[in-house]
């Protein structure tokens, strides 16, 4: 890695030079000045004019590479910068140097090994202030010999900040038991409300499934640099209440289940200029790493591909078929699920069954049975809907939520249920002892896509379409453009992502669950009380 930045900085033009990037200074002390001084102030003749040429700290990707990681659904968040009104107050223009600008000494090697020590694998540094600025927000006078290009701002105006830069940034790592428990109940919260926006959506013979977990990882990321209302709007949305605490800390160890594992990355344009405090806490939280966009969209898309690829065990191939216009910052974030039963199905009882459908007539679909499969199970009598828990391996739950009545009983189900009740279904579900039970559950496998971007828009409508996400670069604006999220599911005899066979009989005793309609079902990691995947199975034909 710093091979490679040496090599960058090798390839740019000297500072101060025509084309370069900056202008030549002096190093405290070699000019007889404290601070760092312009060459073009420094009389003619002193002893120390100018040795060196400043080299400015790039803001450069940590050395650690990211170790590849295994996962299923996967999410991207695209943004896109947005165009400045007439007088908009923005960056101060670049200033172009002059044909007869002097020239100096290119910098020497040792010069750039020593201003590109590395920080540290998880520090990112400030870029420094943009020419025409000081640090103190006034504008400065260009160099002789330099051309000021007319100001996109009035003089005397400088870049607007960045609204709550100036509050402190979470540093929790170590959230108590009640923050776990407030930031899962929101989780659980968000779970419900984001599935009864895509049931709303969705045709009622259409399959569902996505991963709350995944999806609220990915919206908790963008939380980092959303501000001002935008901020306060997406808390909202993921269940945050106003001032609650370790977010991002209790997230993290939320997610921090057997059998899951989640990354993120990030993909940027290169003239995109991340701010620091996004960087450090995207590596902190998320561990996120910057990789820059090409500009090919060919090759973009390739390398998009291939990391959900990779990442995935090759079981989401391909997510992406293009980019939108002009991408400026792509973020990703994803997770894999990997569970077994406690008590796997005898692949020898997987008979046809028939399975119930709404609007249609019944379809034969490969069924695993048992006998006496070990069932936490109960009816609600006020929704008229059987609850049954099937114990996987590491402490967690499949749990299938089956209408007491004909196929489309499930839609008012889902239009009944509310928070308080759905997570009040999954404790008491979590405390109900195992009995033997007779089991007929469908095998199941889901692939599904769908625009996160729309969805949020059902729960908070325009809250994308013009937010305040100064928090993630400087600049022009950028606003999200779309958000892709793709989740992937496998169960049978085994578990999840496991191969069986089919055999012959099934019997009936006296306790019984029978997914053999239209349910909605819920991973649900028992320890953490959090949902992992969510979903309904109405068709397992389409």
């Amino acid at each position: 890695m710093l091979a490679d930045q040496v090599a960058h900085h090798e390839a740019l033009p000297a500072a101060g030079v025509p084309g370069g990037h900056g202008h030549s200074h002096c190093r405290p002390g070699k000019c007889g000045m404290g601070t760092w001084t312009p060459c073009s102030q420094v009389p003619p003749g002193h002893p120390h004019q100018c040795p060196h040429a400043q080299v400015s700290m790039l803001e450069t990707n940590p050395s650690r590479m990211m170790k590849p990681i295994r996962l299923r659904p996967a999410q991207m968040v695209f943004l896109r910068p947005t165009t400045s009104p007439p007088g908009d107050t923005g960056t101060p223009t670049q200033p172009v140097p002059s044909s007869n600008a002097s020239s100096t000494t290119e910098p020497s090697l040792e010069a750039v090994l020593e201003a590109l020590k590395p920080l540290g694998p998880v520090e990112f540094v400030a870029a420094p202030e943009e020419p025409g600025t000081a640090a103190g927000g006034s504008t400065t006078t260009p160099e002789p010999g330099t051309t000021m290009d007319p100001p996109s701002t009035p003089p005397g105006t400088a870049t607007p900040p960045c609204p709550g830069d100036e509050e402190p940034g979470e540093t929790c790592r170590a959230p108590t038991r009640e923050q776990k428990e407030e930031v899962a109940k929101a989780l659980g919260t968000f779970a419900l409300r984001f599935y009864q926006h895509m049931a709303e959506s969705a045709k009622s013979n259409t399959n569902l499934l996505f991963s709350p977990l995944n999806v609220a990882l990915g919206l908790s990321h963008l939380l980092l640099g959303a501000r001002g209302e935008t901020q306060q709007r997406l808390a909202a949305i993921l269940g945050y209440r106003p001032g609650l605490a370790c977010v991002h800390g209790a997230l993290r160890q939320l997610a921090n289940v057997s059998g899951l594992l989640s990354a993120a990355e990030i993909f940027h344009h290169p003239d995109l200029q991340l701010r620091p405090r996004f960087l450090n806490e995207s590596w902190q939280f998320y561990e996120a790493m910057p990789q820059e966009l090409s500009g090919n969209e060919s090759l973009d898309l390739q390398r998009i591909n291939e990391w959900v690829r990779k990442a995935t065990r090759g079981l989401v191939p391909h997510l992406l078929s293009q980019l939108p216009d002009e991408p400026r910052l792509v973020l990703l974030s994803a997770v894999h699920f990997q569970a077994r039963w406690k008590n796997p199905f005898k692949t020898k009882h997987t008979v046809l069954l028939p399975f119930m459908r709404h609007g249609h007539l019944p379809v034969d679909v490969l069924t695993m049975t048992s006998k006496k499969y070990p069932v936490a199970s109960f009816t609600d009598s006020h929704l008229q809907v059987q609850v049954g828990r099937l114990e996987l391996s590491g402490g967690l739950s499949l749990v299938v939520l089956v209408p007491r009545g004909p196929p489309e009983a499930l839609e008012a189900v889902e239009r009944a249920l509310d928070p308080p009740t759905f997570l009040a279904l999954l404790q008491r579900a979590a405390n109900t002892p195992m009995r033997p039970t007779t089991v007929a559950l469908p095998r199941l496998h889901l692939d599904l896509a769908m625009d996160v971007v729309a969805r949020v828009h059902d729960m908070d409508f325009g809250l994308f379409l013009d937010a305040e996400l100064c928090g993630l670069a400087r600049g022009p604006e950028v606003a999200v453009d779309a958000m892709q999220h793709r989740a992937v599911l496998t169960l049978d005899e085994k578990g999840v992502e496991a191969v069986g066979a089919m055999a012959t009989s099934v019997a009936r005793t006296a306790l019984q669950l029978e997914a053999l309609q239209p349910f909605l079902f819920v991973l649900w990691d028992e320890g953490n009380t959090i949902p992992l995947f969510m979903g309904r199975l109405s068709d397992p034909q389409a």
